[in-house]
């Protein structure tokens, strides 16, 4: 299968075929990770690169919103060096953000720290160095009378969503996969989180269910008729739902509320999709998740990343346990920082899953600044013979 496009090699992968040769991806980045590696001896080639409070730095199978250009892609040294395949694309309509978005404000500043109001709503403290997950201080609905006017910023047909260059993008002759969604669509348990905070996502289920079923009715037409729009301009490769609705010993939500109020949401979006030619639908989330997989399989979810080794998502004794199941991420970062007799054993992790199809092996989340350029080079050069 030599001289396949990316797109050509995922889609493959994904549908279990013989002799399939998935793409050589990675998820992400630390920002610091790629600084240390330049002054370990990768080379640079693009120039310096600039941050604002966040480390994030997406890998190929993480793709950002279309729109943005090659030329601001920091992990493009990465990607030379290391010969990845063509990244993954999401395309350009923006259904996440708030339309008109809240005014941002800051509300205080230290040295280290910034209080400040988002264009979300959101109420958060933030690390300048961007070191850690801000901390959330206030959501934007507290009651039904937030959420009716949460809803005139969630206009489908608002022309701003629409990538402006989204003619020259090239989806109907393209090499590369084609996202849907991703972190521009919120699962239905992460959407009542983004719209209430953790602590009272659980509690609405109890005490407040008609504002919970109000939020899902509405987020379930809003993504309906937003993904019925981007279908009547390209087809799609997936369709991937942002949740991380787990931690590290099981997820946030029951799998009875999950079944209850979260499952016939995913059912019903995921038929529709299928009505209208989408074939594969992911899930992301971080965490141990693994009481809720056949609830997810019995909504349509195809499969799912990125499945942290620190959680105990162990793709080996998973993928005995679903056969059928796409599997994307998997390997321990962690390994990766402990030398060679580590790496090896996460290589043969990867051999054994490889060798069942359905799966693309990249780490389980950002690759972590104690993780040196020779450890990942010696990781990489030897994960490149398994996809061969």
């Amino acid at each position: 299968m030599t001289g396949m496009t990316c797109r050509e090699k995922f889609l493959n992968t994904m549908e279990f075929c013989d002799g399939a040769v998935p793409p050589n991806w990675e998820f992400a980045y630390w920002h610091s990770t790629i600084e240390r590696w330049y002054g370990e001896g990768m080379p640079r080639h693009y120039g310096n690169h600039t941050f604002e409070n966040a480390q994030w730095v997406a890998g190929e199978a993480c793709p950002c919103l279309d729109g943005f250009t090659e030329e601001k892609y920091y992990g493009r040294d990465v990607s030379r060096f290391f010969g990845f395949d063509e990244r993954a694309h999401m395309v350009g309509y923006n259904a996440l953000d708030m339309i008109p978005p809240f005014e941002e404000k800051i509300i205080s500043e230290t040295a280290e720290n910034i209080r400040k109001i988002r264009s979300d709503g959101k109420r958060v403290e933030i690390r300048k160095d961007g070191g850690s997950m801000p901390h959330f201080l206030e959501y934007p609905v507290k009651d039904q009378e937030d959420f009716t006017d949460i809803k005139r910023r969630f206009n489908v047909k608002e022309q701003a969503r629409l990538t402006e260059n989204w003619d020259s993008l090239g989806y109907h002759a393209r090499t590369f996969p084609l996202q849907m969604g991703g972190g521009n669509i919120a699962g239905f348990y992460s959407i009542i989180r983004e719209m209430v905070g953790l602590e009272e996502s659980i509690y609405l289920f109890y005490d407040h269910p008609a504002l919970a079923r109000d939020i899902l009715d509405f987020f379930l037409q809003y993504y309906t008729d937003a993904y019925t729009e981007i279908l009547a301009k390209t087809d799609v490769d997936y369709l991937l739902i942002w949740e991380d609705l787990a931690f590290k010993t099981g997820p946030l939500i029951s799998p009875v509320l999950f079944k209850e109020f979260i499952l016939p949401y995913y059912k019903e979006l995921i038929t529709m999709m299928k009505n209208r030619g989408v074939k594969h639908f992911f899930v992301d989330t971080d965490g141990n998740f693994e009481v809720l997989i056949d609830l997810f399989l019995e909504g349509g979810v195809t499969g799912f990343y990125p499945f942290e080794s620190a959680a105990g998502m162990d793709i080996v004794a998973i993928r005995k346990r679903y056969p059928d199941l796409v599997i994307m991420g998997g390997i321990d970062k962690r390994a990766l920082a402990m030398g060679k007799h580590e790496i090896n054993k996460e290589l043969e992790k990867v051999e054994q899953v490889l060798s069942t199809g359905g799966f693309i092996p990249y780490m389980d989340h950002m690759v972590p600044p104690d993780v040196g350029f020779e450890n990942y080079r010696y990781f990489r050069e030897h994960l490149s013979k398994l996809l061969t």
